[in-house]
């Protein structure tokens, strides 16, 4: 309840600074295990990805979020789950895992950091790991911003099933797909 409530708070907000535009959300199945592996630019770009899902996403956030007032308590309950960034954080794994176990949507910011420059940094393998333990669907999502103009773009989705090679060939294989798919969707159209 709580979580749809943000949320349509959020797209009116949202509507009010920005002009969104969303492409390919067809693409989104709409039941079923899906990673969302997004490129991430901003500190907006949670709410552009939730906004723009027809499905609640679940997040990984920083563990230093869950330690702020107020907001700790609220983001258990628009699906986000606490991370330890730059260590081996088994609990986020398994939390992660679960999600996706459940038919679930989560959100992942594939280059592992905001990116400001533009360009596609190397893809960190845990949303390849965690779409091939679970044969979830991979759909790659390019967030792009234009000062107050953003497009959200679903790529077509990527399935982990193709590869059938060690664990860490696999995570390999689809990172690769999914940094081409990436770098595609985020290509400037053609002037005309």
């Amino acid at each position: 309840m709580i979580y749809w409530m943000v949320i349509a708070i959020l797209k009116v907000f949202v509507r009010l600074l920005f002009r969104v535009r969303i492409e390919g959300r067809g693409e989104l199945p709409k039941m079923g295990a899906v990673v969302l592996a997004a490129n991430h630019r901003s500190l907006w770009d949670p709410v552009f990805l939730v906004i723009a899902s027809r499905r609640p996403v679940h997040f990984m956030a920083k563990d230093e979020l869950f330690r702020t007032p107020f907001l700790g308590q609220l983001l258990p309950h628009l699906k986000a789950f606490p991370v330890r960034r730059g260590e081996n954080d088994r609990s986020a794994i398994r939390s992660a895992l679960s999600v996706l176990r459940q038919g679930n949507v989560l959100g992942i910011f594939v280059e592992g950091t905001r990116n400001k420059d533009g360009n596609i940094m190397p893809l960190k393998r845990g949303a390849a790991m965690l779409a091939s333990r679970t044969e979830a669907t991979i759909i790659p999502v390019a967030i792009k911003r234009v000062k107050r103009r953003i497009t959200i773009k679903f790529g077509a989705p990527l399935s982990p099933k193709k590869h059938m090679a060690s664990r860490r060939s696999t995570y390999e294989l689809i990172s690769e797909g999914l940094q081409d798919a990436l770098t595609r969707l985020l290509e400037p159209i053609p002037q005309q």
